[in-house]
């Protein structure tokens, strides 16, 4: 079986991604406090502050149309 450097090439690159993947440290991140403040929440992280308002529900009243005609 003959093996070239046309087929190594391809091998070889897609051996040493999957190398360079499985080594990559994953991204850590920090400690994420929240905070209710009001109709909103705050949640910080070191560098970073977050602040998530809430919009209040509000019940609407129905609507009536009333429609007049005049009798002649």
């Amino acid at each position: 079986m003959h093996v070239t450097a046309r087929f190594l090439t391809p091998l070889a690159l897609a051996g040493g991604a999957a190398l360079a993947i499985a080594v990559a440290p994953s991204a850590a991140a920090g400690q994420l406090n929240c905070t209710d403040v009001g109709s909103a929440t705050q949640c910080v992280t070191p560098g970073n502050s977050q602040i998530t308002a809430n919009a209040p529900v509000i019940q609407q009243q129905p609507q009536i149309i009333i429609i007049h005609r005049d009798r002649f």
